[in-house]
């Protein structure tokens, strides 16, 4: 089962990622690959509208990089044709059942269910990485835990840093 591991740094921090390509760890790739977000807030949930989006580049040998977003467009792709198959083909025979004033909700959470089976299959095939915008923070979310602390122990000059939700206090040994 893949389990991804998490490291929360400021979102005025700008992060500095290991020299190694991010998806087969192949030593000093010959690209980047762009991930970009919105920003999540409170209003988030009630509004269904993500804020300001943000952008971070991440090492990644070409090949990859093409196959990373590949995959993120892919999972995208086959959520909104589900949504738009339940709601073309499934919602009308629905529709007259669901009192007029829950209408608006029920299609939330028609949406909701249509996302639980992407959750399911990022939950068990984690992407090699992921980023989270906050109004404070970001979180950056790798399938490998040993590229996550190397990435964490790289940006140890951030005002704060943490590593599946605890936070890490970095000592510099002098020699």
């Amino acid at each position: 089962m893949a389990v991804s591991t998490v490291v929360n740094l400021p979102k005025g921090h700008v992060a500095r990622f290991p020299d190694r390509c991010m998806v087969c760890g192949f030593v000093e790739p010959n690209s980047q690959s762009r991930l970009i977000t919105g920003t999540v807030g409170w209003w988030t949930w009630l509004t269904w509208w993500y804020g300001k989006p943000f952008v971070v580049k991440v090492p990644s040998c070409r090949r990859c990089g093409w196959l990373l977003q590949a995959r993120r467009g892919f999972g995208l792709l086959v959520t909104f044709a589900v949504i738009a198959v339940v709601y073309y083909w499934i919602w009308p025979f629905f529709k007259e059942f669901v009192p007029h004033g829950l209408r608006k909700w029920a299609m939330m959470g028609i949406v909701i269910a249509c996302l639980i089976p992407l959750f399911v299959l990022e939950f068990f095939f984690a992407q090699p990485a992921q980023v989270t915008a906050y109004a404070d923070s970001v979180d950056y979310e790798f399938a490998s835990y040993d590229y996550a602390t190397d990435f964490a122990a790289m940006n140890r000059d951030a005002a704060w840093i943490k590593l599946d939700g605890i936070f890490m206090a970095f000592r510099d040994v002098e020699e």
